[in-house]
């Protein structure tokens, strides 16, 4: 009879080491059933949690982690780790329940958190210098998987560990994947170390033991190079190989990336459940489309983005164009300014890019990009409160740095309709531009005062009220939310569309007004919020300003709607103070 295993705050993890490998498989099953199970309830990256189910334990065989410290790299594939240090995914991902990365402050177990790739090397070098400094003795682990260690970050690390004086082991991940599969020069290396062994050499010339591959669903070879990682004087590369979604059929067969990350789903069929309202469009969707047919029809246009293909909507454009589409890995970086030099060389490119991992390419955003004040437009997926990803993960911060980067125009459609005339306005733009938007909108039934097919930087009036009491300056898909619910209120409603870049005229407009209110739900409050209420006070605007934004911090975990009562930026709060407003004055 199978050996039952209760994976729940009680396991013990002293207890795997004693397990013979019947039951050690067993235990793989259960947790990746439990892993299913619970992405299949909450949503979450499942495919690389299923992967490395077995390295999990293997690890728990070897190393005592009430000592030992291990760092993964993005911190989302620490799933068993969390079920075998007592975490059993209690409502994953939820505002009450356990962090879908590595949280410091969720379990003593959890050393370090990010989740951003391509840290963990950096962190490993600097928990194992700690080590030395304090003259202490344990094991340093930094897993990172085959994607992530080809950005440049690891790179930097890498470089400098040669020179350390310290020891880590660093655990290759190899599964072929990051998002989708693998792309550049270093999978090809990769490939060609699983063929040619004498590749070690350049390693071992770097003063580092290299060993591998290894199958890492191999408990006995597991336990063998593990014992030789630790006993080993030099820092370690342990190349292990693992296939991505393995134990469950729908992840095991998909090559595109889509079980990467689920939506709640059936686990019997592997379709997931997206319950959204019959009137929600996917912005993602639409912007890809845009680039599909401006590429259709004009050679001199480039599309780039960073391992996130299947997310922003760009299989079939990648497939249609592929001299001229080009996704270039975990490389945001690089990204940029590859994107920069086509239009340096008067091509037109469009860089997809998630608004958390832009942050990571803020220097050639600025240094590179608008520096040279050349015709890229940046087209910034992932906007706003993003939700149960919780802090690493908002797109809250790209509203604020733009401020601080010359040459560039931002903007943010609230429909279809402003999303084709912006990306026209973009198109024409012989400069800089940035174009934010959120994965998602509501198409109310309604239609909008959308104002002129070519637009100008002005702010858009969308509702005239009785009076110049109230004028309400906001941006993005909650103002077709506002006009529903504010219909016939006295309050002039303007749609910004340009949160930098807007013209002198769109502040003058509001100069006559007794209030202004400036609403931006999707970005933080020294971004736009902050700026229009500056260039007010420099027109000596003496009314009442009053603004709501997102305040300048981390936010936890949450569905979105959460997110925004808790930080008091939701439709009904803004709707109520217009109402106080109007019945005050």
């Amino acid at each position: 009879m199978a050996k039952h295993f209760e994976l729940d705050e009680n396991f013990d993890f002293k207890i795997i080491p004693k397990l013979n490998k019947k039951e050690l498989n067993e235990l793989s099953n259960q947790i990746k059933n439990l892993i299913i199970d619970k992405c299949s309830k909450f949503g979450g990256h499942l495919s690389s949690n299923l992967g490395i189910t077995n390295l999990t334990i293997a690890l728990f065989r070897s190393f005592d982690f009430t000592k030992d410290k291990i760092i993964f790299d993005i911190g989302h594939n620490s799933y068993p780790y969390k079920i075998l240090t007592g975490r059993p995914l209690t409502n994953l991902r939820q505002s009450n329940g356990i962090d879908g990365f590595q949280k410091i402050n969720e379990s003593k177990f959890d050393v370090y958190d990010a989740g951003h790739s391509s840290t963990s090397l950096s962190a490993a070098l600097g928990f194992a210098k700690v080590r030395d400094l304090n003259h202490d003795d344990y094991n340093v682990i930094a897993l990172v998987g085959d994607g992530g260690i080809a950005n440049g970050l690891c790179f930097e690390a890498l470089n400098n560990l040669v020179i350390a004086n310290t020891k880590i082991i660093i655990i290759l991940n190899d599964n072929e994947m990051s998002i989708s599969p693998t792309t550049g020069g270093l999978s090809a290396i990769l490939k060609g170390i699983r063929r040619n062994p004498l590749v070690k050499i350049i390693f071992k010339d770097a003063n580092f033991e290299y060993i591998g591959p290894v199958d890492g669903d191999d408990f006995d070879q597991l336990k063998k190079v593990f014992e030789k990682a630790k006993s080993s004087k030099r820092s370690v590369l342990l190349h292990v190989k693992t296939s991505k979604g393995e134990g469950y059929k729908y992840a095991e067969e998909d090559h595109a990336g889509e079980y990467h990350f689920v939506n709640p789903f059936d686990k019997d069929t592997g379709k997931q459940k997206i319950e959204l309202d019959k009137n929600t469009i996917s912005f993602s969707k639409i912007f890809a489309g845009f680039v599909y047919e401006d590429m259709k029809n004009d050679d001199k246009t480039i599309a780039i983005c960073p391992s996130t293909t299947v997310g922003a909507k760009l299989t079939h454009l990648f497939s249609e164009f592929k001299d001229r589409s080009f996704d270039v890995g975990i490389s945001e970086e690089h990204a940029a300014i590859f994107a920069n030099a086509f239009g340096v060389n008067d091509y037109h490119t469009y860089l997809f890019m998630y608004s958390t991992f832009l942050q990571r390419a803020y220097d050639e955003v600025l240094h590179d990009i608008a520096r040279n004040n050349r015709h890229v437009t940046l087209l910034i997926d992932r906007c706003g409160l993003i939700g149960h990803d919780g802090e690493t993960h908002q797109g809250i911060y790209d509203d604020g740095f733009f401020y601080s980067i010359p040459n560039f125009t931002l903007a943010m459609p609230k429909d279809e309709y402003d999303a084709k005339r912006l990306f026209n306005y973009a198109k024409k733009y012989n400069h800089p531009m940035a174009i934010r938007y959120t994965p998602l909108y509501k198409n109310y039934d309604e239609v909008v005062n959308n104002g002129p097919e070519n637009i100008t930087n002005d702010f858009e009036m969308l509702q005239e009220g009785k009076t110049k009491h109230i004028a309400l300056v906001s941006v993005g898909p909650h103002l077709s939310n506002l006009l529903t619910k504010l219909k016939g209120e006295d309050v002039t409603i303007f749609n910004a569309l340009f949160l930098k870049g807007y013209s002198e005229e769109s502040i003058n407009k509001l100069l006559s007004y007794d209030f202004v209110y400036i609403y931006d739900p999707y970005g933080v409050e020294t971004g736009f919020t902050a700026n229009l209420t500056l260039d007010l006070v420099k027109k000596n605007y003496k009314g009442k300003i009053l603004t709501k934004a997102i305040p300048l911090k981390f936010i936890n975990k949450g569905n979105i709607l959460e997110q925004e009562i808790l930080l008091n930026v939701d439709v009904e709060s803004l709707v109520s103070d217009i109402l106080k407003i109007n019945h005050e004055n």
